[in-house]
């Protein structure tokens, strides 16, 4: 029964038994004097109670016509009051945000600071950041915004592209002079290699850029976090195709070597998703806005 009631037929009734006229309720919410009528008596005959007497001069409330409008007066009283808060939060920079991201360097020393950034500006916003290994879903895991590191495969969500992360590949002094240096990537089946979520690795020819090439790579070592895979490399366990940053100081201080120097490792899209909803609220827009301002400088 109540599902098949209309609010507005509800809201209607409340505002003729408050003015008592059809014509000022009609005013009040900008409809015909007959539309009004009309979602009165659809109210009734769902109901099954007569609600007002009606003369031609004055309408009076019926004693089931006082009982509902004392009821609804109020629930639609708090209903507005609801409605104030939901428009207030949404407008309103606080509250909190979950945020889910690779973690390692991409975490730590590239979000984390756009982080704290936005912290500053917006004190009382709460981020909730998560580096979960797996790939979230939005939706089912209850986040507002994810960065995801390559092919985006959902459709369901507004992808912006951050930046694009070169790749490198790497192995120890101490390996090289074990094993030697591949020279072309299909050496690199030959080879110890430890590998993270890709196992196929792709390569783009320097000196021909139209040369492209692709190696599955059997995993000595397969481990989602980047940490393990360049603390392996240092030890001399094996080779590593990793994001550079990941290694930059290392390679700096020798202690790993750039390898296959004709070969340019594929790079890799850093994006930022979040849900297509319409009326997402404001502190949202001002951290997805804030991260794209920040990661373009």
């Amino acid at each position: 029964m109540l599902e098949s009631l209309p609010l507005a037929d509800i809201r209607a009734f409340v505002m003729t038994a408050e003015h008592g006229s059809f014509t000022r309720a009609a005013e009040q919410l900008g409809v015909s004097r007959s539309q009004v009528s009309k979602q009165v008596t659809a109210l009734e005959q769902a109901l099954g109670v007569s609600l007002m007497q009606r003369s031609t001069r004055s309408l009076r409330l019926t004693e089931g016509g006082h009982l509902l409008h004392a009821q609804c007066r109020s629930a639609l009283g708090e209903m507005a009051q609801i409605v104030t808060l939901v428009r207030e939060e949404r407008n309103a920079m606080r509250g909190r945000i979950r945020l889910n991201s690779v973690g390692g360097p991409i975490g730590e020393r590239l979000l984390g600071p756009a982080v704290h950034a936005f912290m500053q500006a917006w004190p009382e916003v709460e981020i909730e950041l998560d580096f979960s290994s797996h790939r979230v879903n939005l939706i089912r895991d209850d986040f507002d915004i994810a960065l995801r590191m390559g092919a985006l495969e959902d459709a369901d969500f507004i992808a912006r592209p951050l930046m694009t992360l070169p790749y490198v590949v790497v192995a120890s002094p101490d390996y090289l002079a074990r094993h030697g240096a591949p020279d072309t990537p299909s050496e690199l089946m030959d080879h110890r290699c430890l590998v993270g979520s890709v196992a196929r690795w792709s390569f783009r020819s320097r000196q021909d850029p139209q040369n492209e090439t692709q190696v599955d790579i059997s995993a000595q070592l397969q481990c989602r976090n980047g940490h393990v895979l360049v603390s392996g490399a240092l030890t001399g366990n094996g080779i590593i195709r990793v994001p550079r940053l990941y290694c930059d100081d290392a390679i700096e201080s020798g202690e790993l070597k750039e390898i296959l120097q004709d070969w340019q490792p594929a790079a890799v899209p850093l994006s930022l998703i979040y849900h297509r909803e319409r009326h997402r609220p404001l502190r949202t827009v001002r951290l997805i806005d804030h991260l794209l301002e920040w990661f373009s400088k």
